[in-house]
């Protein structure tokens, strides 16, 4: 994600999630022991094309990690083949890339790609989570940006319990009309 990807909001779609069966520990030896312990894949639609994240959660912070860019910001000669440059494109496949990555400590993955990130939890201030649709709309705010997710109703209802241990009341599920 470039500064301009991260300043936009995030729509994304869920692809899968993932629960790793651990709990939430606490103590002095928690950064120590700090692993994922549940996640879910997202796509981030961007001015041009799109971007596919991880969304994971540890102990103590979330962790948006780069995937693939798909679409037309990422092939260099878009501008100069237009919409045939899409043909060329990487197309996007379960490839058991969640599982992965949920198998390595949570510093590894954010030196894996220079715009992977962390948010630790106190930044949280609210995420509500809505249907809209065959998605379902994740809006992450914390204390100094607003990311607004999409994932498909059955990857977020896999870290809803999550969610709920990590973040309690700053969580809010929404139901459409």
């Amino acid at each position: 994600m470039t500064d301009q990807g991260l300043d936009s909001m995030f729509k994304s779609e869920a692809n899968s999630s993932l629960k790793t069966g651990s709990t939430v520990s606490a103590g002095p030896q928690e950064k120590m022991m700090e692993k994922v312990l549940s996640g879910l894949e997202v796509e981030a639609l961007l001015k041009l094309g799109s971007e596919h994240l991880f969304l994971l959660f540890t102990q103590s912070r979330l962790i948006l990690a780069h995937r693939a860019k798909l679409g037309r910001g990422s092939v260099p000669l878009y501008s100069l083949f237009g919409k045939m440059a899409e043909g060329f494109k990487k197309t996007h496949e379960k490839d058991g890339s969640l599982q992965r990555m949920a198998a390595m400590e949570p510093d590894s993955i954010l030196k894996l790609h220079r715009d992977n990130f962390s948010v630790e939890y106190p930044r949280v201030v609210s995420v509500q989570v809505e249907p809209t649709g065959r998605r379902t709309r994740i809006t992450l705010i914390t204390s100094d940006k607003k990311y607004e997710l999409y994932a498909s109703a059955i990857a977020v209802e896999g870290v809803r319990e999550d969610l709920k241990s990590f973040l309690g009341n700053r969580v809010e599920y929404r139901t459409t009309g």
